[in-house]
């Protein structure tokens, strides 16, 4: 597929479901940054996907629940560190 995702916001999706319909080519799934610090996760992501945008969580904020193809949530820790895996949606 050669269409982009818009930048997020505004959530976009089309008619995709699931994260590898958005993946347009591109990777979707980090488990390799569990642990890193917040700015090499984001500068990894960008890198790897420029579809997305990435919205960092600090503690005690929490996501909206919708699917969209162009985020990536990126919950840390006090201590600014990746505690789940970044993925689409």
């Amino acid at each position: 597929m050669s269409a982009t995702w818009p930048p997020y916001p505004p959530c976009v999706s089309g008619t995709c479901e699931d994260i590898i319909c958005c993946a347009h080519g591109h990777k979707v799934r980090w488990p390799e940054l569990l642990g890193k610090s917040q700015q090499e996760a984001t500068s990894t992501i960008r890198r790897e996907n420029p579809e997305v945008t990435v919205e960092v969580l600090t503690p005690g904020r929490v996501g909206l629940p919708d699917f969209c193809c162009n985020r990536v949530y990126l919950p840390v820790d006090a201590n600014n560190n990746v505690i789940t895996i970044p993925t689409v949606g």
